[in-house]
């Protein structure tokens, strides 16, 4: 599990800190590989290593970053063990040594056969192709243009619905079935939220502008059979009426709905109170569908898009060959767009009825204010008067709530006719990647391409004959939670006789910065929340929208006053992506002060002085003085008297000295708020000091 770092950057010493991603150990369900380290006092840059053994005699390669974050894209290969180390470059190039190594691994892929035509490589969206499905098992994947796997679902049986603006990934799991129906996850197939509910539906889950969840649930009652049904007479066989009033047999619709974080219903529409049931599919399959299942899914509702500026819901109805404009929250239908009479009994009261669309898949609006859609046209045949149906991606302009405008159009040939999935986005460089499961006529082709705005297909990949998706994205990258935060002037110190680590100020420098660098492919906000134990810093809170690769500088001048040692903690979170958020603790030195105070005689008595600051968050600063040379022992106690942290135990020199501790037992493992007492041993010497850890 990944979740949130901390990165206690206070430590004295001079080994080389710890390794944070990959874990030790772990097992990647990817080979773009971000490798992540905490930040190390004075380097400048570091340089990475990889290899394929622990001994490192065959390296496979060798990189340098000037922050803490590093990128491969091209040497981590499927099924393979992998050990990694990084050493840091201080400012006048002088190189360290090479801190303990990390392995982790990778597992096997799953898309090896992957057939992709490039057809125009310069015109082509940069990038990686996102893509999931149900046959023949639920599963997902990314490509990149060439055809080779980058990521996939690993053993969590994932089926991809939607990747947002931010990276952020949804979709259905099998894992504990049915409860993970409408799930958000990462690159790492770790669950962020899941609805918990099984009657959730996989057409569509993602998260509303306001962070809430939207996503369907069936919704049930009694209607009728119609009587003039290529259907009727075998209903009526069965003993049924159908005979378009009596209200005898199930049917079935997709309540939209929205949860709190908390899983809480807060808004609801169900299209039972909306909508005639004397509107209904009269020419598809549907009725012959209900024969088999014995109950009839009315609106087969398949995806929605959350219009935040306008405050209204696009929904798309399958089955009932419909566009709906919801206004939100009061749930009054503006319009619907559909199919003419007698298609549609309310065919009149429906906009655009022209543009004939049928059975359609993936509705969204562009900014641009466009919408745009996979036209299935299951019934295209009947429409048209062709002779094999067709499906098509329309973009269309609504005017005024009442009248269309066809923007573009891509008619695709029979043979890539999609009966029950497809997608459209539109990308960045105009073009627009299409899915269809080009399952029509004869051999399924189920194609992924990237189509340009004059109908040229420039890319595509066909896959397996067994394979078939629900959607697919062109996404810029693998991690859009890939950033680092690097801390200006934190160095290491000489002081009082001891070595110490952390902001380092002066009278010559007396601010420091901190920078956010955005390593992901994608543009994110992030907040920052800053706080210290001194109130040197006013406490600052904010949200910066950083571009891709770019970084944002934080400047921090504090007031200090008459103290010299602070403790400030840094929070970053990205506002998309909370379950990577860093929180950086450290000590700030404002030196000049220090070294005043710093006495140039030698002292008379052993003095333990009091802890500083105390109470404490996430350190605290212990100085004491020693008349003579001597055998040291400085250890910090529990309230029953057991050692917590041993901090010295060596001979040390007459003088001033200087030792922090960061809150933290000797496993390295952070100990709990509350009361310590700090037990100095010099000789024959004892003294105590009481401390509270805050938390």
């Amino acid at each position: 599990m990944k979740g949130s770092i901390s990165i206690f950057i206070l430590a004295s010493g001079f080994t080389f800190g710890a390794l944070i991603l990959p874990s030790a150990g772990q097992e990647l369900n990817y080979v773009h590989v971000l490798f992540e380290w905490e930040q190390e006092p004075d380097a400048e840059k570091y340089q990475i290593q990889v290899s394929q053994t622990e001994s490192f005699d065959q390296i496979l390669f060798t990189d340098s970053t000037t922050t803490t974050l590093f990128i491969d894209t091209s040497h981590i290969d499927w099924n393979g063990t992998y050990y990694w180390r990084i050493r840091q470059v201080n400012g006048n190039d002088s190189i360290g040594s090479w801190g303990e190594p990390s392995v982790f691994h990778t597992i096997e892929p799953k898309f090896q056969n992957v057939d992709v035509n490039i057809i125009q490589d310069e015109l082509i969206q940069d990038g990686l192709t996102i893509f999931g499905g149900a046959f023949p098992m639920l599963q997902s994947g990314i490509i990149d243009k060439y055809g080779n796997e980058i990521w996939n679902d690993g053993n969590a049986q994932f089926m991809l619905s939607h990747v947002n603006e931010f990276g952020n990934i949804y979709g259905l799991s099998l894992i504990d079935s049915p409860n993970n129906n409408g799930i958000k996850t990462n690159q790492d197939m770790e669950i962020l939220w899941s609805a918990m509910n099984g009657a959730v539906d996989f057409h569509e889950f993602k998260q509303t502008p306001n962070g809430n969840y939207m996503g369907f649930i069936r919704v049930d009652t009694l209607g009728p059979i119609p009587s003039n049904n290529t259907m009727t007479e075998q209903f009526q066989a069965l003993g049924y009426a159908a005979d378009d009033t009596t209200q005898e047999f199930p049917w079935y619709a997709q309540l939209i709905v929205e949860w709190n974080e908390d899983h809480e219903i807060v808004w609801s529409w169900d299209p039972f109170d909306h909508f005639t049931m004397a509107d209904f599919d009269n020419h598809g399959s549907t009725w012959s569908e209900a024969y088999i299942d014995l109950e009839y899914d009315w609106t087969h509702t398949n995806s929605f898009y959350f219009d935040e500026n306008e405050s209204v819901i696009y929904a798309s109805h399958r089955h009932l060959s419909r566009i709906t404009k919801i206004d939100y929250p009061s749930g009054d239908v503006i319009w619907n767009m559909g199919l003419p009479e007698p298609y549609m009994a309310s065919g009149a009261e429906q906009i655009c009825t022209e543009l004939l669309f049928s059975f359609q898949h993936h509705i969204q609006l562009l900014d641009n204010g466009h919408l745009i859609f996979f036209d299935n046209g299951n019934i295209s045949d009947q429409l048209f008067g062709y002779d094999n149906p067709i499906s098509r991606v329309l973009e269309v302009d609504i005017i005024g709530d009442s009248t269309c405008e066809m923007i573009w159009e891509y008619v695709m040939p029979p043979t890539l006719f999609g009966t029950g999935s497809g997608s459209v986005q539109a990308l960045d460089n105009g073009h627009y990647l299409i899915y269809t499961p080009g399952n029509g006529l004869g051999d399924p082709e189920s194609t992924i391409m990237e189509v340009t705005p004059g109908q040229e297909v420039v890319w595509n990949y066909v896959s397996q004959e067994n394979e078939s998706w629900y959607r697919a994205y062109r996404i810029p990258s693998l991690r859009p939670d890939a950033f680092g935060v690097i801390v200006d002037r934190y160095r290491s110190l000489e002081l009082a006789g001891n070595s110490v680590s952390g902001v380092i100020l002066s009278d010559e420098y007396p601010s420091f910065s901190f920078k956010v660098h955005n390593e992901s492919g994608y543009g994110q906000p992030y907040k920052y929340i800053l706080n210290d134990s001194l109130s040197w810093f006013n406490d600052t809170t904010g949200i910066v929208i950083i571009d891709s690769g770019d970084y944002f500088e934080f400047l921090m001048e504090p007031e200090t006053g008459n103290d010299s040692i602070n403790s400030i903690t840094i929070n970053v979170i990205p506002v998309h992506h909370s379950d990577a958020h860093k929180s950086l603790n450290f000590m700030v030195y404002k030196v000049d002060d220090l070294l005043q105070a710093q006495s140039p005689e030698l002292p008379n008595n052993f003095l333990l002085h009091k802890p500083y600051p105390n109470p404490f968050n996430p350190a605290t600063s212990i100085r004491y003085d020693l008349p003579e040379d001597g055998l040291v022992r400085i250890t910090v106690l529990d309230l029953a008297g057991r050692v917590v942290k041993t901090l010295v135990h060596e001979k040390q020199n007459t003088g001033a000295h200087t030792i922090v501790w960061n809150a933290v037992n000797d496993y390295h493992n952070p100990v709990s708020a509350g009361i310590y007492f700090l037990s100095i041993e010099v000789d024959n010497s004892y003294e105590t000091q009481k401390m509270m850890l805050l938390k």
